[in-house]
């Protein structure tokens, strides 16, 4: 992440009061220098009076972002300013620092180096901290928009008291709440490829079992009604097994471990699921592991 940093001075030019903002830094990332010029530029570029209107410039030999803009003597013009700067400043944050944010972290504290991976694990914790989209919102969840309402409102009150401001040691020093939430959610994903990893790991052993396996019986029907409610019937169409007494309550993770066990241990030729839920994540597990031998009838 490169350095980068906002002073703003005073000038009198024609009799009206001009604030000028230099953001400087970025020598070894001009391109995200580039992005940031562009983002503050589309604020003013369809203001109603050309006085208002605003032209950052990037100068690749300072490596800075430059410009003018009237602000006139009341204090609500600068609060209008900063909070339009400020805007900017967190959009630019979400957009592009947290992406950098996120890979420090994963090579730093988990040591991943293959690009790809990384790129991939980023995109989920990015979809971790907005959570889901709103019905027509291409812009990210109602976490994106939380996290730039409250970096707006600390950008726009350091920027109304301050005339220097770094970037850099903004996001270091300044917003401790919002980098531990984005390494909250690294860890969060981390987490999740983990336990992805293992499922598929589990997985493949158990697919591994039923193909060396004898099979001991012709035919299973797995009679689905919905949820974790599953009987068994052979290829007579008669239950498997006698139940003597009524089942005893389990959670869903331990009722689908024990349908599992339940055919590896009977080893069927052929397996029939019938079920109203044929994209339920259990179903799904029972043919990722019996493969061809599973056959999915929806009546």
């Amino acid at each position: 992440m490169g350095r980068h940093i906002v002073n703003y001075m005073l000038k009198r030019v024609g009799g009206n009061m001009k604030r000028v903002p230099y953001m400087s830094g970025l020598r070894q990332d001009p391109a995200s220098l580039e992005r940031l010029a562009a983002m503050l530029n589309r604020t003013t570029e369809h203001t109603k009076r050309p006085v208002d209107a605003v032209h950052w410039i990037v100068s690749g030999r300072e490596g800075s972002i430059r410009c003018q803009f009237p602000i006139g003597p009341s204090p609500s013009a600068k609060k209008a300013a900063c909070d339009k700067v400020a805007r900017v400043l967190a959009d630019y944050t979400l957009t592009d620092q947290e992406p950098s944010i996120l890979r420090d972290i994963f090579q730093r504290k988990f040591g991943m180096k293959d690009e790809l991976e990384t790129d991939a694990i980023i995109a989920e914790a990015v979809s971790l901290l907005n959570g889901e989209p709103e019905p027509g919102d291409s812009c990210g969840g109602r976490g994106r928009d939380r996290r730039l309402r409250k970096l707006t409102l600390k950008y726009a009150g350091y920027l109304e008291d301050n005339e220097r401001l770094n970037l850099d040691g903004f996001l270091r020093f300044r917003l401790g709440e919002y980098r531990a939430e984005v390494e909250e959610a690294a860890e969060a994903a981390m987490e999740e490829r983990m336990m992805e990893r293992q499922y598929q790991e589990f997985m493949t052993l158990l697919k591994a079992m039923v193909e060396w396996q004898d099979t001991r019986i012709s035919a299973v029907h797995v009679m689905h009604s919905g949820g974790h409610a599953f009987r068994l019937l052979d290829e007579q169409m008669r239950p498997l097994e006698k139940e003597t007494e009524p089942p005893e309550p389990r959670g869903e993770a331990e009722e689908e471990s024990l349908l599992v066990s339940r055919l590896l241990a009977v080893s069927p030729r052929q397996l029939y699921i019938h079920t109203p839920e044929p994209e339920s994540q259990v179903i799904r597990t029972l043919i990722g592991i019996f493969g061809e031998r599973a056959a999915l009838c929806t009546d």
